[in-house]
């Protein structure tokens, strides 16, 4: 794969296309490991055993405008408490499927100077899955 920006690229929230996205933080999996209590190990080691994968957190900003359909659909998912389907779409019109609940949606400091933003934050129900998008 050659090298790109992530220009044009897009994030879906079930049925929504959100506007304004100004930058993306992908899902980042972490695996657990769970740790082997011995008293007399033979080789001095911690013994670890692997556990489960757990999907952490996604987040993206906006250039919040509070009449977007958009944005107003991250703030009612957040208080709905409804799992979401979630899409990071690139220009190749492929891109990374997973599912995700809505933990945060922050409007960021506003000043005269600044575009407004928010910031949304989902936390990762489900491993991401990479193909078309439509």
């Amino acid at each position: 794969m050659a090298e790109a920006t992530g220009l044009k690229t897009q994030f879906i929230l079930g049925a929504n296309t959100i506007g304004q996205v100004a930058s993306i933080s992908p899902p980042g999996p972490t695996r657990e490991t769970v740790d082997v209590e011995d008293l007399n190990p033979t080789d001095e080691f911690k013994k670890k055993l692997i556990g489960l994968i757990d999907g952490g957190d996604m987040s993206f900003t906006i250039n919040f405008n509070p009449e977007d359909a958009g944005h107003q659909a991250c703030e009612a998912a957040l208080y709905s408490g409804v799992k979401q389907t979630c899409k990071i779409k690139y220009p190749s019109g492929k891109g990374y499927t997973f599912s995700g609940y809505v933990t945060g949606f922050a409007p960021q400091e506003i000043t005269a100077g600044d575009v407004m933003q928010a910031e949304v934050t989902i936390a990762v129900t489900s491993k991401p899955t990479y193909g078309a998008i439509a």
